[in-house]
């Protein structure tokens, strides 16, 4: 399926179009460039849309909070930007030309026609603050509130973004609602299932939030439930069990028989006398008893007694007829296996019924949350009343752009198509699909590739590419294209992303040209390739292992790039030292992180981590901090007061802390510190104290002393703004410390309120996610462990939730060889997404740390179970000693890339740098006026004099007559 590059002046502004934007390539500049033509109502007769628009008529959608506030100030930036070149002012200041703008003043000949053209500009940037630029949850959210009548929403609900405490609310209910009333029988099945309502909460959870792929699910009571299923499954266990005593029997008999006539007949390690003891005897068991389910024998003794299994175990010198007996031993493990446990109807059950119950409660106490928006947006317009809203929003945005659509969740894909029709193309109408499904990374946020390729199909002959990378060096970008190219040539049956099938290929990687950078990176040595492949020559490498040895090497090079003099980057402005600023270290978790992040500590490289994740409420200060608020609270509590300042975050020494309890006097004045921060607390609030708690104890010089002393300060100063806020709902100081104590103990809510704080905003080596990464660009990026793997285990999943090959989502609990097939596969394609993604953040170099890691099975490695071994071999297995072979054959003749090989590392350089920062400018001497001849009066002071002035007004022929 062909593309057209896009050309931002001839693009066809109305109908339904999918624009791919590699990573790098402009888009937010594209839509810009879009936005300005739409306002301009630029154009021929073919491309421009029905009339011109203004920011309030373009409707604009992406996904972050942070994305809509940067794509609305550069669209304003460029409406300026152009406004001003229409009147030929920008062109006189900067002296330069902007081609796009240039060419679209060119279709503006008449000089009235561009003051028009400009008027009309500068008009849509004033009008900016009015632009429809939203989330697409807040975009629903509007709708459904601009809407109400037509929705059938309400005006007055509340948005809950953590509906954790409902479904605590809604499991308890359905406890007491569905468990209490259970027959004895019944209860005593559920209970194997659940043994109380804390074990069902974490069964149900995530379950709770797939109901819309449960059906219906549900609906029925618990007791009716256990008792069909359990008449049914007795039925078909009745029929499995019937003449298996006998069978079993036989086999045993047999199987005495010829031992007796041979005792060497049976292979003694394969057919051990003991084992097979204990599979007659679990095989009589289950026959035995009607409600047994499976068996008590393993999943040898499955493929032992069967006739194969038990020809494997013959001797060499002896053969027998296997009888009968043992034939139905292969189907019944099938049939067995093919049952559905009880337990998987309860846990759909009870998710269903959870889920249900937790929409209720949002309805009684009129509150929704983010994908109830969604769904009610999509009923809508589906319901009787849909056409009505349609045509109600489709008049408010004829146009519409939806950014980062490769991360569209099915609910808005379905909401899109029900507005704009995707496959209809109506002229009338205007939207634009714009993505990279290269990037498409955020699967357990809802992101759904599926839908992508639904619409890229529905768009059939309307696709455009930005065919140009404006953010990496050319060498870069010839780097990154080789290795994927390698994988998207006919030999490799599935392409570089797994996605070619029967010939067809909806994601393809297409190769994209380089603008190329004005500077280059150099060291000592001169310029450096765009691309280092540090291949490891342990062949024994797995696990911590493994991320040690690369993050010992990675630091090294760090070091070895930040201690040179001459490493920077040379261009046409001179030459720039490298900063550690300009070095970012990619990583898929926290494990990876810290490994790396020791690594430069040891080295005294100063790094922060990036990451989204981690609460401050499970880190040691908030430990910390509970027992100095107990110690606050109870000034005169001895022991609470020593447990205090025995904590790790004050730190005091061993010598200092037996002070406390020998020396008197030291001990009343911590007890009079404590009294005197107590009555802070009680005047001044939380906040107050534990500042002045913090500086009194001069923690801040202490903790920037110590290696991630940052880290703990910037942690006490969140959880003190934390605890101020948590006070004004709270009545009382033991109040606060039990809610701090429940949040500890994981009881309370999350919230993004809560997450790490950045530590510092200096010149750091930056240490950051893949998925957190994406959007960002850094000069330098280390990839040190680029073959991490994490091939889906069925031992950490209660239930698979995959995609099947219609598209569809399933459920599926009994964690089956086919569903476990279609995750794996799944991850495999994430993964590709994800080193996409890592490899296209760098400017102008990368680092790989690459290694074949061992494998449990001896003489095997894993190299092809990740995304960048998938690229080297296409999926094969590859020898370990053959890797550096296979770099050498998927580099060819690119120069961009350059392979080495790495020893065991045993250096360990400290980095020797000093650096040099401008002296801090003198503080500003304020020297402002206020005007200090006004007071404060009351309405009554106001009105005093209105009497008596009235009186003195009225004529005095007037008083006389009255």
């Amino acid at each position: 399926m062909t593309s057209h590059l896009l050309n931002p002046l001839a693009f066809p502004l109305h109908g339904s179009r999918l624009i791919e934007a590699s990573a790098g390539t402009g888009k937010t500049w594209t839509i810009a460039a879009l936005y300005v033509r739409l306002v301009l109502g630029h154009g021929d007769d073919a491309s421009r849309f029905t009339r011109p628009l203004l920011p309030a008529d373009i409707l604009v959608m992406t996904f972050t909070r942070a994305a809509t506030r940067e794509l609305s100030n550069r669209v304003r930036e460029r409406l300026i930007e152009a406004a001003a070149y229409f009147r030929n002012e920008l062109r006189i200041e900067s002296g330069g030309s902007d081609p796009f703008l240039d060419a679209l003043l060119e279709s503006y000949p008449d000089e009235s026609e561009r003051q028009k053209a400009a008027h009309r500009l500068m008009l849509a940037a004033e009008t900016m603050d009015e632009a429809a630029i939203f989330t697409i949850d807040a975009w629903c959210q509007r709708m459904l509130r601009e809407h109400a009548f037509d929705s059938g929403s309400l005006f007055d609900e509340e948005l809950v973004s953590d509906e954790q405490a409902l479904f605590e609310d809604a499991a308890h209910d359905y406890w007491r609602q569905q468990v209490y009333p259970l027959p004895p029988q019944a209860l005593d099945v559920l209970l194997a299932c659940w043994p109380d309502v804390e074990a069902l909460k974490k069964g149900a959870r995530e379950l709770a939030r797939r109901a819309d792929i449960m059906g219906m699910a549900g609906e029925e009571p618990l007791s009716t439930l256990i008792a069909r299923e359990q008449r049914a499954l007795a039925a078909q266990l009745a029929t499995l069990k019937a003449g298996w005593v006998e069978r079993v029997d036989g086999m045993a008999a047999w199987i005495n028989e010829q031992r007796a006539a041979n005792p060497k007949c049976f292979n003694g390690v394969k057919m051990k006398p003991e084992n097979l003891a204990k599979w007659f005897d679990g095989l009589r068991r289950w026959a035995q008893d009607p409600l047994l389910l499976q068996p008590a024998i393993t999943a040898k003794a499955w493929e032992r007694l069967t006739p194969f299994g038990i020809e494997d175990a013959f001797a060499k010198s002896f053969t027998a007829r296997v009888p009968e007996c043992f034939e139905h031993t292969e189907a019944l493990g099938m049939a067995l296996a093919a049952l559905t446990p009880l337990a998987h109807k309860l846990h759909l059950h009870a998710a269903a019924a959870i889920a249900r119950r937790m929409d209720q409660l949002k309805r009684q106490s009129r509150q929704f949350g983010f994908a109830d928006m969604l769904q009610r947006l999509h009923d809508a317009l589906a319901g009787e009343n849909g056409a009505a809203l349609r045509q109600r929003i489709i008049d408010q945005y004829p146009l519409a752009m939806v950014d980062e659509f490769q991360d569209t969740a099915p609910a808005q894909y379905r909401i899109f198509n029900l507005l704009y029709r995707i496959g209809d193309n109506d002229a009338a109408l205007g939207l634009f699909l714009i993505g990279d499904p290269k990037q498409s990374i955020y699967g357990f946020r809802g992101a759904d590739i599926q839908s992508y390729l639904a619409a890229r199909r529905a768009t059939a002959g309307r696709h455009y590419q930005l065919g140009t990378n404006y953010r990496s060096t050319a060498p870069l970008v010839a780097a990154v294209n080789q290795l994927f190219l390698h994988a998207e040539r006919a030999e490799v049956p599935f392409g570089a992303f797994r996605y070619r099938k029967n010939g067809d290929n909806p994601l393809p990687f297409e190769a994209v040209d380089a603008k190329g950078r004005a500077e280059h990176l150099v060291n000592a040595g001169g310029p450096l390739p765009a691309l280092l492949a540090a291949c490891a020559s342990d062949e024994g490498l797995r696990g911590d292992s493994y991320r040690e040895y690369f993050a010992q090497h990675c630091a090294e090079h760090i070091v070895a790039m930040l201690g040179d003099r001459q490493a920077g980057f040379a261009g046409p402005e001179g030459f720039v030292r490298l900063q550690p600023a300009d070095v970012a270290v990619l990583v898929r978790d926290r494990k990876e992180a810290a490994a790396i992040r020791r690594a430069l500590a040891r080295r005294r490289v100063a790094s922060v981590y990036l990451s989204d994740k981690d609460s401050v409420v499970d880190s040691e200060e908030a430990q910390d901090v509970l027992r100095w608020l107990a110690a606050l609270a109870n000034p005169l509590d001895g022991g609470l007061a020593r447990a205090a300042f025995a904590t790790r975050t004050i730190g005091l020494s061993l010598g200092e802390l037996a002070r406390l309890s020998s020396d008197e006097l030291e001990w009343e004045r911590r007890v009079e510190q404590l009294k005197a921060l107590h009555l802070i607390w009680q005047r001044q609030g939380v906040l107050a104290m534990l500042r002045r708690f913090i500086h009194e104890l001069k923690l801040p010089a202490m903790l920037l002393q110590q290696t991630g002393g940052e880290r703990r300060l910037t942690n006490l100063l969140h959880l003190a703004e934390l605890l101020q806020a948590a006070s004004r709902e709270l009545d009382g100081e033991q109040a606060l410390i039990r809610w701090l104590a429940e949040q500890i103990a994981g009881e309370g809510e999350g919230g993004d309120e809560r997450v790490l704080r950045l530590e510092s905003d200096a010149e750091l080596v930056k240490v950051i996610t893949v998925h957190k990464s994406k959007g960002l660009e850094y000069p330098l990026v280390y990839l040190p462990f680029a073959v991490t793997a994490r091939k889906v285990d069925k031992r950490n999943r209660s239930f698979f939730d995959y995609a099947g090959e219609d598209g569809e989502r399933r459920l599926d609990l009994s964690l089956s060889d086919e569903a476990m097939a279609a995750v794996e596969e799944a991850r495999i394609e994430e993964d590709l997404r994800l080193l996409y993604v890592a490899l296209t953040r760098a400017r102008h170099f990368l680092w790989l740390g690459v290694a074949a890691q061992a494998a449990r099975k001896a003489g095997e490695n894993t190299l092809h179970e990740s995304a960048l071994g998938y690229l080297l071999t296409g999926g094969d297995k590859l020898p370990s000693g053959q890797l550096l072979l296979r770099w050498q054959q998927v580099v060819g003749d690119c120069d961009a890339i350059y392979v080495t090989s790495l020893a065991q590392p045993d250096a360990c350089t400290v980095l020797d740098r000093v650096e040099r920062r401008p002296e801090l400018r003198p503080a500003p001497v304020f020297s402002g006026e206020f005007e200090r001849d006004w007071s404060v009066g009351s309405f009554t002071s106001l009105t005093r004099q209105i009497g008596a002035v009235s009186a003195a007004h009225v004529p005095q022929r007037a008083l006389e007559e009255t």
